[in-house]
């Protein structure tokens, strides 16, 4: 079962998930953030050179981008396939039928029915927009009180000097800031349209304006910044980068003059009855990269603005990556002594994006209502470049979107992860998808266990294609559905119990959940309770089990306790419901609820057992009763799998001395503690291990990791070649394939294949028909195979005479199409044709130094000193 052949790179990994075949790379993750970007700029009001440009260009029509799909179809727009008009089944999703069918083409050999296309996009839409919604929510909350120390401060900032206030991102600084500045500035705009901070509720003044080092680099440049980003005023017209005047309310100042601030103030403060006071009025300048500042112009700009600070309330905020103390050391004195600044008292940390990155993979990806669920290796993948790349959670949150949208668009069988047992039948009607299930790898693992387990009924009529055949394959399906999502309840319910016990502290959440993934639940049922796992093969399950076992009373206490108050609780991030609440939960697995809502009870019991099994050891101490208890101290009840246990024996036979460990004798109080662990490891176990949802044919004696489960390609999408495709940096191998292969981008017909006879007319480097050259592909594009066919030196006369050859053809073809049409030419037109020859010569010559200017400005070329009329190759590493 494939995909639609696309022209692009195959997208599937090897593995299970084989059945996505192709991808076409529709998304461009740098769209949103080019969009957000502007967005900032505009918000913030401090406009520069690029961002004036950026906001004048969105002022005029642009044709949408176009991006390869399938062949002979392209569709507009970026953002995970586009926009149009028109709904599907009135869901809001604003695209109709025909609008699905251009971003999602169909599949099973085009044999899809359109109304599964609309639900996969219409699956692909709302399920993202459920995942967007919980990303956003996480970064809002991530530096909530970051963020409201910060608004505290500019609020209470008072005094001669220039307040002043350090925000420490670390590393993460050039992705981290944007997010935090955003909601300060948004925070700062509520908080003066409602008032907050103002004289009697008047109307408080706020502004704030985000300074680059790139956007000023010098005096009058940040001034100029300063001035229009707190006066919201913009110029316009072509020489807007040079004004020299910022327009209010027709006075005219310069646009460097923080008199117009002083004046825009005023004029606001006036117009609510207000008294321009410090406590309702706030300009607030935000250094984003302070460092990257220089040291004399940051001391002559604070000179300058602390001059100010009596007319205009400035607060000053610097965005540090570093240290707070080298910063500081980077400042002259004097311009240091007037800032009213301490590192003690104005200095604010924000989150690290680990732990950001942390909170949402519970929320967005290992929640247990999350319909996709992404496989270790890809989610391991993504994580690394997260902390090997110090990569921005936006990065993450375009790398979950570009992963649902390849699951959707190349996996025909997503039309199932999501529904009704009746609105998946429907689809199984179709003996495309009965024929598609079974050509799946995990069905036949699945039919080759039950072969193996003398089942031979049961497999016969997975396999049979009539009407009781289908039936039954339907009926298993759907049963397979819920079992999955009991399996991931089960899962979740177990990375619940791990991270609530405190065993695994030195651990992430993301950590954690990759190896439950990876290595199943974790429980092995070969692990007796006298073996001690390896620390480099232990599960999470045995990990948990054995740092269970070695704890004292007073810790198994505290554990059980948690882990009790933890269960009766739930976790929302990872949408689990209170152990009482057991609305939504299916019939099918009650017995599963039924002892994950007896988990708590027993556990407060057998904490309330060894609270009393601990008192009478004390009352027996305290009584005097000294032969029941073992000398040396207070009483402290050992089980027999704490050290205290075992005993060193030494014994000399022959002269030599060895030594071996031995088990010491147990009071019938330590038994009894013992007794107690142990119920506490059993009752943990269970739920330890989600095996009873797994496969019937599946392994008992080895954990049930993803990949086991019969089913998983329909909701289990662990593909890594599309995100490398996409996400990892490859800039020479996309240069190569772009030049040499441009229709795989531009999916226009002049770039396309050509016909049999114009290929045997062309030459090629390689003899086939991508790398032939063709007069009607791009001046690059040519130049390019012209720059593979010579040697390390090129000769540039003779680049642009083959250059002009290649070219010249196109022209043959056309004057040959318009002489056959008109064969009665007079001799006056002659010179026309000539200086026509001379103009496209001209043409022709301008096409090949910007397509040699191009070559060079991607390393392809570069000037040598060995000859003057030559250019050396560059070879990418």
């Amino acid at each position: 079962m494939k995909g639609p052949d696309t022209t692009g790179p195959p997208s599937g990994d090897s593995g299970d998930t084989s059945i996505v075949q192709r991808v076409a790379y529709i998304y461009s993750p740098s769209d949103d953030e080019d969009i957000d970007e502007q967005e900032d700029a505009s918000a913030s009001a401090t406009p520069s050179r690029r961002s004036r440009k950026l906001r004048a260009a969105d002022d005029s029509p642009v044709a949408a981008k176009k991006r390869r799909t399938t062949k002979g179809m392209t569709v507009n727009g970026g953002g995970g396939g586009g926009g149009g008009g028109g709904d599907v089944d009135g869901d809001g999703d604003g695209f109709d039928g025909d609008d699905a069918l251009a971003a999602f083409s169909p599949l099973l050999q085009g044999r899809e029915p359109p109304d599964a296309v609309a639900r996969r996009w219409k699956l692909f839409t709302s399920t993202w927009a459920e995942l967007d919604n919980r990303i956003q929510t996480v970064l809002q909350r991530a530096n909530q009180a970051t963020l409201q120390a910060i608004l505290d401060f500019i609020e209470t900032s008072d005094g001669p000097k220039l307040p002043a206030a350090f925000v420490v991102f670390g590393p993460a600084a050039a992705t981290t800031d944007l997010l935090l500045f955003k909601q300060l500035g948004a925070a700062l705009v509520a908080c003066g349209d409602s008032g907050e901070g103002g004289n009697g509720g008047a109307r408080a003044f706020r502004r704030m304006v985000r300074l680059r080092a790139a956007e000023a680099p010098n005096l009058r440049a940040a001034l100029k910044t300063i001035v229009r980003g707190a006066t919201e005023v913009t110029a316009t017209g072509d020489a807007a980068d040079d004004d020299d005047v910022v327009a209010k309310d027709g006075h005219k100042y310069l646009a460097y003059d923080l008199e117009a601030v002083y004046v825009m103030i005023r004029d606001a403060q006036s117009k609510n009855n207000n008294v321009a006071t410090p406590t309702s009025t706030r300009i607030v300048l935000v250094f984003e990269d302070s460092e990257a500042f220089d040291a004399a112009l940051l001391a002559d700009l604070l000179a300058f603005l602390h001059a100010w600070r009596d007319r205009i309330p400035f607060v000053l905020l610097f965005g540090v990556a570093t240290s707070v103390d080298l910063f500081h050391a980077r400042l002259p004195k004097q311009a240091a002594h007037r800032l009213a600044a301490s590192p003690s008292h104005s200095c604010f940390d924000v989150a690290p994006s680990a732990a950001v990155l942390d909170r949402l993979v519970r929320r967005a990806v290992a929640a247990a209502d999350v319909p996709l669920r992404l496989g270790p290796n890809l989610l391991r993948t993504m994580a690394e470049r997260q902390d090997e790349q110090v990569a921005g959670i936006s990065v993450f949150s375009d790398s979950l979107k570009y992963a649902y949208m390849c699951y959707f668009y190349a996996n025909p069988l997503s039309v199932l992860v999501q529904g009704e047992d009746e609105t998946i039948a429907v689809y199984l009607d179709n003996p495309d998808y009965d024929q598609a299930v079974r050509q799946l790898p995990s069905f036949r693992r699945h039919v080759e266990a039950l072969v193996a387990a003398g089942e031979m009924d049961a497999a016969k009529t997975l396999l049979l294609s009539s009407a009781s055949g289908a039936l039954h394959l339907r009926t298993a399906v759907c049963r397979k559905l819920r079992h999955r999502r009991r399996w991931t309840t089960r899962l979740v319910r177990a990375l619940h119990l791990a991270t609530t016990s405190g065993i695994f502290s030195g651990h992430s959440f993301t950590e954690l959940y990759i190896s439950a993934l990876a290595d199943g639940t974790g429980f092995r049922k070969q692990d007796s309770r006298d073996h001690r796992p390896d620390k480099d093969t232990a599960s999470i399950a045995t990990t948990l089990l054995d740092g269970i076992r070695r704890m004292s009373a007073t810790e198994l206490v505290a554990l059980a306790r948690r882990l009790a108050a933890a269960v009766r609780a739930g976790d929302t991030d990872l949408a689990l419901a209170p152990a009482d609440d057991t609305a939504g939960d299916d019939s099918d697995d009650e017995g599963v609820d039924d002892t994950w809502r007896a988990l708590a009870p027993q556990l407060s019991r057998v904490a309330d057992d060894v609270e009393a099994l601990q008192r009478k050891v004390e009352a027996q101490h305290l009584a005097g009763n000294r032969k029941m208890i073992r000398s040396g101290g207070p009483p402290v009840l050992r089980s027999k799998y704490s050290a205290q246990s075992k005993v060193l024996r030494t014994t000399v036979v022959a002269q030599k001395v060895q030594l071996s460990r031995d088990a010491a004798a147990l009071t019938d109080d330590d038994q009894a503690f013992t007794v107690l662990v142990d119920a506490v490891v059993d009752l943990l176990a269970s739920h330890l291990d989600v095996e009873p949802a797994a496969s019937t044919a599946a392994s008992t004696s080895t954990p049930t990791t993803p990949k086991d489960l019969w089913l998983q390609e329909i909701w289990l999408y662990d593909a890594r070649t599309p995100y490398r495709e996409v996400f990892v940096p490859r800039p020479g191998l996309v240069f190569e394939r772009a030049l040499s292969r441009p229709h795989d981008y531009l999916a226009c017909a002049c770039c396309g294949d050509d016909d049999s006879k114009t290929k045997k007319k062309q030459t090629s480097r390689n003899g086939k028909g991508s790398g032939s050259i063709r007069p009607t592909l791009p001046p690059t594009a040519i130049l390019y195979q012209l720059y593979l066919e010579a040697g390390p030196l090129i000769n540039v006369a003779d680049l642009w005479a083959a250059f002009q050859t290649v070219v010249a053809e196109n022209d043959k073809d056309k004057h040959k199409k318009d002489d056959d049409s008109d064969e009665d030419n007079d001799d006056d037109e002659q010179d026309e044709d000539d200086e026509e020859k001379d103009t496209r010569q001209r043409l022709h010559l301008v096409q090949f130094y910007e397509a040699l200017a191009e070559l060079k400005a991607l390393g392809f070329i570069k000037a040598t000193r060995r000859k003057v009329d030559h250019v050396a190759k560059v070879k990418w590493l």
